[in-house]
């Protein structure tokens, strides 16, 4: 009996130990990260590589905490920074970040680099959720249209290049 009590706690602690060596990612942690390493891979006209790099999403897009928690974060000499895409003052935006339900503002200008969370209206790039993993399309027409490059490297790696 005391043999059986010692394998089953055993056991347990095993599964307990597993359990805390595969920590995973949040899902709107690990997109956050997608966008922030396309803002890697993107070339935007000479006028807007200066300054910080504006990144703007509505505070109720899922993926607002992620995008704000890389704050302060370089990304080819430029401070990452995370702003409302609806603020009447906002600064003017790099990166758009949509929610899945959300329509491209007509108010974006020129070269942003618009990135959907999910299917919908014209966007650069666009998260997908496909077979339990995050894969992520290349709309190089949308790119191309906002005077933004893409390189080939973020090319290769797309799901989908159109």
């Amino acid at each position: 009996m005391v043999r059986v009590l010692a394998l089953l706690a055993l056991a347990s602690g095993l599964g307990l130990a597993a359990g805390i060596c595969r920590a995973q990612v949040d899902g709107k942690d690990l997109k956050a990260a997608y966008i922030f390493n396309f803002a890697m891979f993107t070339t935007w006209p000479d006028a807007a590589a200066k300054g910080p790099l504006f990144v703007c999403a509505s505070p109720e897009n899922p993926l607002w905490p992620g995008l704000s928690a890389l704050n302060g974060k370089p990304v080819n000499g430029r401070p990452w920074t995370v702003t409302e895409l609806a603020h009447p003052k906002a600064a003017r935006c790099d990166i758009a970040v949509l929610a899945r339900t959300v329509e491209r503002p007509a108010t974006l200008a020129t070269g942003v680099l618009v990135v959907r969370d999910g299917p919908g209206s014209k966007a650069a790039i666009t998260l997908v959720e496909d077979d339990e993993h995050i894969r992520f399309d290349v709309d190089t027409q949308e790119a191309a249209r906002n005077g933004l490059r893409l390189s080939s490297h973020l090319l290769r790696l797309a799901r989908n290049v159109l």
